[in-house]
């Protein structure tokens, strides 16, 4: 089974209407992931800034947030980790990718355990591949 590290940027279209493009992207996503298609590694850091970006840009409370989080985390297809090889990051951050949150993917993606990111950064995406990543949709 292809197994895909989640960006935070995928969640926040995906649960908003901020770009309905990638809104229906990140839906059928989602939606392999229910059917059994593929699995959705949704790291502790995605969480934690999903959680930020809700909150501080779009006013939901914590409450609607909480339930959010629940209903991710229990949402077949979809896998919460935490794990990250904190050399590894280190090893990325900054010199190969500027972002700190990019890097920790990069490093949950680089043990090749999983398969892609999917993300919707061109930038990030571009790095990833420079790494030898696999970026799940292209640039």
């Amino acid at each position: 089974m292809t197994r895909i590290v989640i960006d935070t940027n995928v969640l926040v279209s995906f649960l908003t209407d901020r770009n309905a493009q990638q809104q229906a992207r990140a839906a059928a996503l989602f939606e392999a992931a229910n059917q059994g298609e593929v699995e959705i590694i949704l790291h502790q850091m995605v969480i934690s800034e999903m959680v930020y970006v809700l909150a501080n840009l779009y006013g939901l409370k914590a409450l609607e947030i909480a339930q959010v989080v629940d209903d991710l985390i229990s949402t077949a297809g979809v896998t919460p980790v935490d794990e990250v090889v904190w050399a590894t990051v280190l090893e990325l951050w900054p010199d190969r990718f500027a972002d700190f949150a990019d890097a920790v993917l990069a490093a949950v993606a680089s043990g090749k355990r999983y398969d892609s990111v999917a993300t919707f950064d061109r930038k990030f995406i571009r790095r990833l591949r420079k790494e030898g990543l696999g970026a799940f949709w292209k640039a």
